[in-house]
């Protein structure tokens, strides 16, 4: 059975456009915090703020640093670490990449995270809706 979540809609200056985002559990320390993550099938893996990393119990120091690119091609040096989350009742570790600074967004990509779900993004209905792959058949 697939979670559903509500899409949302933003108003740009190209108009009104559907922002799929979707509140995700993440497994802090000393107690899970909920964030909304923008789901990105564009994005290699995901991407949070260092404050999460630290707040999920990861010693910034130990983590492995990597440099990142994306759509503005400059990169940026960030860390490699996992992101504990629970989206539903379903609890799972994605990579993820850290990246410090101000206005670090949370993405959630396709590495450990969108590979493990059929995503439908029905903006008909506007609904989001997650269906985990080898996950229970459906009784439709």
């Amino acid at each position: 059975m697939p979670i559903e979540f509500a899409l949302s809609r933003k108003l740009t200056r190209f108009g009104l456009i559907s922002d799929p985002r979707i509140p995700v559990t993440v497994l802090t320390v000393p107690r899970p915090q909920t964030f909304r993550f923008l789901l990105d099938t564009g994005a290699d893996f995901s991407l949070a703020p260092r404050r999460l990393a630290e707040e999920a119990g990861l010693s910034w120091s130990s983590l492995d640093e990597v440099q990142v690119v994306g759509v503005e091609r400059r990169g940026v040096t960030a860390r490699l670490g996992q992101l504990p989350l629970r989206i539903g009742t379903t609890e799972l570790s994605v990579r993820c990449v850290y990246v410090q600074g101000p206005g670090a967004p949370f993405i959630l990509g396709r590495a450990d995270f969108l590979d493990r779900f059929v995503l439908t993004i029905d903006t008909r209905r506007e609904r989001i809706l997650l269906d985990e792959i080898g996950g229970a058949p459906s009784s439709d």
